[in-house]
């Protein structure tokens, strides 16, 4: 993924999670506002009903207009217009209260007309009938006779208290939203420092291509030369300079196919010989080892097995295996073993080792990028990390599957499952 898609999913994210953080606040502040009105709604019901029962008690009719009075969010006014009875007002307000909220606290103030002031003031909770002395006055309007005022100083923390789940959700999406953000940065900063260690690479590798090709033409007119073709020294040395430079650009092709397989690149598919090609590359890999250091076995069908491959990058991958297969081994006999299982809907190409195996809880990381498996703090074999990087996406741009089993100290399998030729004869 470049950097400018990161760029786009990191503002993405951003501007989704910004909607959903204010789609969050919306919904709480409405949700205040349902509880709200819902709460007012029921205490205005409920101070209705102690009014009514109040008046039926005594036997007059309640005011037809003005009963109720909302004076704030908190408070609320019943113009009874009749003398108050106080022990039966308290005793209907615990019982109509209760039905608002168990247990809710409220202050309530009676007004007296011949000491024009307000009276019996305290504050009640529901489920403990505990009465407590008001630390603040109740308002006295002079527009009405007899009245009564209710308070409820703790209707801000009831309201929380009912929307608990929602600020539970409020913050849990908050932490996830900067969680992800979060991660997007790291994400875009290990992107960046990717690219930079691959344009690195990348241009060191193009860098040592121009002296190489220098190298190689000098050493190629050399051994042209009669002079130097005479001299046995001189002809040795000339040809071990072209053998070298020439194994050198090699390494720096394969470095450079590493570095850019990030799926960058198309496969040149065409119908290959899976026999044919294995033991071409078991000729090669036997020349570039001594006979007695290295012993390789080939199992296959008694006929061609066709597959449709990329050449280049499947002749690549393979040498990957049998370079870590030699480079992780360290018997005095080496041994590779090649099999070729051909089933009715699928190719098993499968690569053994006896060499010092891999530890169980390292063989889901091997094919990462850049990984190496290390004992302590020191790298037993020199590499980049690269190789099995390389032969994953090889294999999953083939449409195949790579399996890999192993016990330490003992052996390494790749087991390959291709698909077969559909175009060529089995």
């Amino acid at each position: 993924m470049k950097i400018k898609n990161l760029n786009s999913i990191f503002i993405l994210g951003g501007l989704a999670f910004i909607g959903i953080l204010a789609l969050q606040i919306y919904w709480i502040g409405f949700a205040w506002h349902v509880k709200t009105r819902d709460f007012e709604q029921r205490v205005n019901f409920s101070l209705r009903k102690v009014a009514q029962q109040m008046a039926d008690q005594s036997g007059f009719e309640l005011p037809k207009t003005d009963l109720i009075k909302q004076l704030s969010q908190n408070e609320f006014l019943v113009n009874y217009n009749y003398e108050i009875q106080l022990d039966i007002l308290e005793d209907f307000l615990l019982r109509e209260l209760d039905v608002v909220e168990p247990g809710i606290k409220f202050e309530y103030a009676v007004y007296d007309c011949f000491t024009n002031d307000l009276v019996y003031g305290d504050c009640c909770a529901v489920e403990r009938h505990i009465k407590e002395r008001i630390k603040q006055k109740l308002p006295q309007l002079d527009e009405f006779t007899y009245y009564f005022i209710v308070r409820f100083p703790n209707k801000n923390e009831y309201l929380l208290t009912n929307l608990k789940f929602f600020f539970v959700l409020g913050i849990f999406t908050i932490i996830v939203g900067f969680t992800y953000l979060y991660a997007l940065k790291v994400l875009y900063r290990q992107k960046k420092l990717s690219e930079l260690q691959k344009d690195f690479v990348d241009n060191m590798t193009h860098e040592f291509k121009t002296p190489l090709t220098s190298i190689k033409l000098a050493s190629n007119v050399l051994l042209e030369n009669k002079e130097i073709t005479e001299n046995t020294k001189l002809k040795k040395y000339s040809e071990i300079i072209l053998q070298q430079s020439e194994k050198l650009t090699s390494h720096i092709e394969r470095l450079l196919d590493l570095i850019r397989s990030d799926k960058t690149f198309n496969l040149k598919k065409e119908s290959i010989d899976l026999v044919s090609l294995i033991n071409d590359l078991n000729s090669e890999t036997l020349q570039k080892s001594p006979t007695s250091d290295l012993d390789m076995s080939f199992d296959h069908p008694d006929r061609p097995v066709l597959i449709s491959a990329d050449r280049y990058h499947f002749y690549n991958v393979m040498q990957n295996l049998y370079d870590n297969a030699i480079k992780y081994n360290d018997k005095e006999q080496k041994q590779i073993k090649i099999t070729i299982e051909d089933h009715s809907n699928e190719i098993i190409l499968s690569v053994k080792d006896n060499g010092i195996g891999i530890r169980a809880e390292y063989l889901n990381y091997i094919f990462n990028k850049f990984f190496r498996v290390q004992k302590g703090n020191i790298h037993t074999v020199k590499g980049f990390g690269l190789g099995l990087y390389y032969v994953k996406n090889i294999i999953d741009l083939h449409g195949w599957k790579i399996f890999v089993e192993s016990k330490e100290n003992e052996f390494t399998t790749f087991k390959i499952k291709m698909k077969k030729n559909e175009n060529g004869d089995q």
